[in-house]
C-alpha cells in the first residue's frame, strides 16, 4: 500500500476536470481489494471521510476530496479473466477503458458500450454508470454489469451477481454473504430518458442497479464482471458537414425514422453546432466555415458494408449536404483520427476555462425525444440572452446535448450559472433529466433539487445512511453533508 501526507505528493489528486480544487489529508493507493478493505474499515472505526477516486476524468467533481482522505484505485488494475466463450470479462476497477479494450481484441472481443473517455477508469464508470459515444446503440454500462464486489462502508464485503435479488415493489429484505438486510426505496419516478441523478431507483429493481451510479456514496467495488460482445468485422465512421442547422436536425431525424424502422442502426450519432465547429478550428483547419456537423459510427457485418455507404451517401444527399464534403473513415489510422476529432472538443474547452480560472459550466441534459426541439431552441434564445460565448454538442441520437458555456471572467460565469438552472427548469419540465450520464457529484447537487422535491432527496440521504450510517463515504456528493446530519 502507497500513502501520502504531503500536501505536494498529493495536489494532482485534489481535483478532476471541473476544475474544482479539494482537500485532504493523507492519499491511499492500495494495491490489492484486502488492502482497500483494511483501508475503510480503519476510517469506519476512526470516522475519517473517505473520497474514492479513479482516473479523475469527471466532470463533476465526485472524485475530489474535501476533506478526510483520498483512495486511488489506481494499484487497483488487473484484468482477472477473460471468457471468450462466455463474452465476459472480471476486472479490477483500476483497469483503463483503453486497456481493458486493447486486452480484449486479443480475443476478438469489444466492449462496445465504453464511455467516450478511454483514459478513465472502469470503477469510475460504474461509479458514475458512464455511457458515450455508442450510447445510441449500446446504452450505458448499466445494461453490461453482471457481477460486482463491494466493500461497504463499514468494511465488510459483499457479492451481487445480477438477477439474484429484487426488491418487492419498493423494499428489500434480503441476507448476503452472512449478512441481513432490510431497507425501503424513494418514492420518487425516475424520467423516461438515460439519466444519472440520484440513485437508480424503480420497483422490483435487482440490488445491483442500486451500487451502479451510487458515485462512491454506498461502497467501494473492488471486482467487476461485465458481459462484451464480437469485434465487428467491419466499422466506418463519417462526419457529415451543413450549410444549415435545418439540415442537421433533419437528418438526425430521419436517422432516429430508420433506427426504429430497423433500416438503420448506427452505433453514435453526433451533433456539433456552428459554436463548436468555430472553436476547433484552431486544431482543424479544415473544417468548413459557418456549418454544422453530425457524426456517426456503423458496424457492417455478413459484407454489407458497400450497401450500407451507398445507403447512408443517398440520405446524406437528400438531406442537403454533399457527400464529396463528407469525412469519411475505414480503416484504424483514419478512424483514430476521427476519434480524436471527436474527443478534442472537451479537451479544449477545459484548456480554455483552466486558463480563464472558472469551473465547469455545462449541461448534461436529456429529454424525450418529442421535446427535443423544444429544449435545443431554448439553449439558443437563453444563451443569447447571456451574450456569453458557448459551444454546444454532443449524444444527439439520445437528444442529449453538452451545452457548454464559456465564460472569460467571474461576472460571465455568475450569469452563466444563472441560465444552467433555467436549462435545468426546462428540461425536468419537458420530461428530462439534469444529469443523463456525468451524475450530480459536488457541482450539481443545486439541480437535483430542480428534478426531486425535498422529501425525495430526504429519502435518498436515508438510503445512503442505512449503508453508511457514519457518513464517511463520497461525503457531498449527491447531497449536501448538512442533510445527512438532519436524518
Amino acid at each position: 500500500m502507497v500513502i501520502r501526507n504531503k500536501k505536494n505528493d498529493i495536489l494532482a489528486y485534489l481535483e478532476d476536470t471541473s476544475n474544482i480544487k479539494g482537500s485532504a489529508s493523507s492519499l491511499y493507493i492500495p494495491r490489492n481489494p484486502e488492502e482497500l478493505k483494511e483501508i475503510i474499515k480503519e476510517a469506519s472505526d476512526k470516522k475519517i471521510a473517505l473520497t474514492l477516486q479513479g482516473a479523475r476524468t469527471g466532470t463533476t467533481g465526485g472524485c475530489v476530496p474535501l476533506e478526510g482522505s483520498a483512495i486511488s484505485t489506481e494499484g487497483l488494475n488487473r484484468i482477472i479473466d477473460i471468457n471468450h466463450k462466455a463474452k465476459e470479462a472480471k476486472l479490477e476497477p483500476g483497469v483503463t477503458l483503453k486497456d481493458l479494450e486493447s486486452e480484449l481484441n486479443k480475443f476478438g472481443l469489444s466492449f462496445k458500450a465504453q464511455p467516450t473517455e478511454s483514459l478513465a477508469f472502469t470503477g469510475g464508470a460504474v461509479s458514475t454508470c458512464a455511457s458515450g459515444t455508442r450510447g445510441f446503440r449500446y446504452g450505458s454500462i448499466r445494461n453490461y454489469i453482471k457481477e460486482l464486489n463491494i466493500i461497504l462502508a463499514n468494511g465488510s464485503l459483499i457479492r451481487i451477481k445480477r438477477g439474484e435479488i429484487s426488491a418487492r415493489k419498493r423494499k428489500f429484505s434480503f441476507s448476503l454473504d452472512d449478512k441481513s438486510f432490510h431497507f425501503n426505496l424513494p418514492a420518487y419516478n425516475m424520467p423516461s430518458v438515460k439519466t444519472q441523478a440520484g440513485y437508480f431507483i424503480k420497483d422490483d429493481m435487482d440490488l445491483i442497479d442500486l451500487f451502479i451510479g451510487s458515485e462512491g456514496t454506498l461502497g467501494a467495488v473492488t471486482e467487476l464482471t461485465i458481459s462484451v460482445q464480437n469485434v465487428s468485422s467491419e466499422i466506418f465512421d463519417m462526419v457529415v458537414f451543413f450549410k444549415k442547422e435545418a439540415d442537421a436536425l433533419s437528418f438526425v431525424d430521419r436517422i432516429h425514422e430508420m433506427k426504429q424502422n430497423h433500416k438503420l442502426t448506427p452505433s453514435s450519432l453526433e451533433f456539433f453546432d456552428a459554436n463548436a465547429l468555430d472553436f476547433l478550428k484552431t486544431n482543424y483547419s479544415h473544417i468548413l466555415p459557418s456549418h454544422y456537423a453530425v457524426y456517426f459510427e456503423q458496424e457492417a457485418e455478413n459484407n454489407d458494408k458497400d450497401k450500407l455507404i451507398d445507403l447512408w451517401s443517398k440520405i446524406i444527399e437528400s438531406c442537403g449536404a454533399s457527400p464529396d464534403k463528407v469525412w469519411f473513415a475505414d480503416t484504424k489510422p483514419e478512424r483514430k483520427k476521427i476519434y480524436e476529432f471527436r474527443h478534442k472538443l472537451p479537451q479544449l474547452i477545459n484548456e480554455f476555462l483552466r486558463a480563464k480560472q472558472q469551473t465547469k459550466l455545462s449541461t448534461d441534459i436529456a429529454v424525450p425525444s418529442g421535446n427535443f426541439r423544444a429544449m435545443y431552441s431554448f439553449y439558443k434564445e437563453t444563451a443569447k440572452d447571456t451574450g456569453i460565448n458557448y459551444v454546444n454538442f454532443g449524444h444527439i441520437g439520445e437528444n442529449h446535448l453538452h451545452f457548454n458555456f464559456l465564460p472569460a471572467n467571474d461576472i460571465e460565469h455568475k450569469k452563466a450559472n444563472l441560465a444552467i438552472l433555467r436549462f435545468a427548469e426546462k428540461a425536468v419540465s419537458l420530461g428530462g433529466t439534469v444529469s443523463a450520464e456525468h451524475g450530480i457529484g459536488k457541482i450539481k447537487k443545486h439541480l437535483l433539487e430542480i428534478m426531486y422535491n425535498k422529501r425525495h432527496i430526504e429519502e435518498m440521504a436515508m438510503l445512503k445512511r442505512y449503508f453508511d450510517p457514519l457518513c464517511i463515504l463520497g461525503i457531498d456528493n449527491i447531497f449536501e453533508k448538512e442533510l445527512l446530519k438532519k436524518i
